[in-house]
């Protein structure tokens, strides 16, 4: 017995050596949700990181476009200077001109005789001073007036040329230049844009409850798009206000719901809806009598129907998806101002403003074979939004009505999209429009 008391340790190590005991049904799944460790969302850095992306795409977009102005500028001849080759120079060995030198002044004499037997061709005589330094005295100013591409001169003082009507054609060929008929531009003031986006949806918790953390843990965002038609009145040279209507689609997925369908013969209660389903965007009603909603291991679930009281696999109801989708449609009403920064043929603007969101479509679902299935809406929405907006703007001028836009937007909801009280979740978006404007 002493024996026995001594090795007490080996007599139950070898006593209970094989023998195994299965932990009992549904343990596994309390345990699962519990040990889910998701990564914080690294907010900060990856805002840092999209600023520092589109500062450096604007800067080489900058230099760039500071290259292509410089390499398709062309010289220009300037008026009454001496050009570096024959182009613009007088042509003195001309026939039609003879040369006469004077000690003290300058004189014009018109060969009358020539003119008159050939009024089309008129020679002149030029006589230059000696001495180059000093200036030319002009004993009259002439006046040039351009007419379907020939030009007269008229004295306003005495008739320079023999003709009948004091005036007489000059050929460009006989000019040091050719004029230009300068006509002013008019002012382009109105833009309209057709812009389109993929979204990064998601938001932000402020509150330190534990319930909306495990809520969001399990929230994943899907894919969300927004697109319309922009109007833009240009102020300022720099300065433009642009307003206009969009429709964005916004969702997300909450994993660890389960939904079987064929309940309806089951139900018996007289209510509107079966099942609540608690998200951080709302309270989710079920409007389908024929779903039924079980939750994986949580409490986000509120329904008469427990595991203790109704039993879907036993009930033989056919299982649809372990997800639901919600899903959010508005029309915004933005009120967007814009500075541009680059005025070349690669603008660069710096966009900010903000928007007004109408609720217009409300609808929760899941999949069953790539097909929708209804399950009801989302309680407690606010029906109106304001959100704000900053982003970067990029227009590759293709003509001078014509234009490609690239505008890298990020979007903030001011109020929290869900009216009920204690709501701390702010959403935000991501996206990059792209489209083409015309202006007018």
């Amino acid at each position: 017995m002493s024996e026995n008391g001594a090795n007490i340790d080996l007599l139950f190590r070898n006593g209970l050596k094989d023998y195994e005991v299965l932990p009992p049904h549904g343990v596994w799944d309390s345990i699962h949700p519990e040990i889910k460790i998701k990564p914080q969302k690294l907010i900060f850095l990856r805002a840092a990181a999209i600023i520092t992306v589109l500062l450096t795409v604007s800067f080489f977009t900058y230099k760039w476009s500071r290259e292509i102005t410089a390499t398709s500028m062309q010289s220009v001849g300037a008026f009454n200077t001496p050009a570096s080759n024959g182009a613009g120079q007088l042509q003195i060995n001309n026939p039609e001109y003879t040369i006469a030198k004077k000690s003290d002044k300058t004189e014009i004499r018109n060969r009358s005789a020539v003119a008159s037997e050939n009024p089309a061709e008129i020679l002149q005589e030029i006589a230059f001073a000696e001495t180059p330094a000093q200036p030319l005295p002009l004993p009259e100013s002439i006046r040039l007036s351009v007419t379907n591409s020939e030009m007269f001169g008229h004295s306003n003082q005495t008739s320079l040329y023999a003709s009948s009507d004091n005036s007489a054609k000059i050929k460009y060929q006989q000019l040091p230049f050719l004029p230009e008929n300068v006509v002013a531009k008019p002012v382009q003031r109105w833009s309209i844009a057709a812009m389109a986006s993929p979204t990064y949806y998601s938001s932000f918790n402020s509150s330190s409850d534990e319930l909306s953390k495990q809520m969001m843990a399990s929230e994943q965002p899907l894919f969300s798009y927004s697109g319309g038609v922009a109007f833009a009145y240009r102020l300022t040279r720099r300065f433009s206000v642009q307003s206009g209507l969009y429709y964005s689609s916004l969702g997300q997925k909450v994993d660890g719901i389960s939904s079987f369908n064929g309940f309806q013969k089951y139900d018996v209660t007289k209510g509107d809806h079966n099942f609540e389903v608690l998200t951080t965007n709302g309270t989710v009603y079920t409007n389908n009598p024929d779903v039924f909603l079980a939750a994986n291991g949580s409490d986000r679930i509120i329904t008469e129907y427990t595991n203790d009281v109704f039993d879907p696999k036993k009930a033989s109801l056919d299982p649809v998806n372990t997800s639901l989708n919600q899903n959010f449609s508005y029309l915004e009403l933005p009120v967007v101002l814009k500075y541009k920064i680059v005025d070349k043929m690669i603008g660069i603007n710096l966009i900010g403003g903000l928007s007004y969101n109408l609720l217009v479509n409300n609808s929760v679902y899941t999949t069953i074979d790539g097909n929708k299935y209804s399950v009801g809406k989302t309680q407690g929405l606010n029906p109106l939004t304001l959100s704000s907006s900053i982003g970067m703007g990029m227009e590759y001028n293709i003509s001078g009505k014509f234009s490609l836009n690239l505008e890298p937007t990020f979007r903030y909801y001011l109020n929290p999209i869900n009216v009920t009280t204690g709501s701390f979740i702010h959403p935000y978006s991501f996206g990059i429009f792209s489209g083409f404007s015309y202006k007018f």
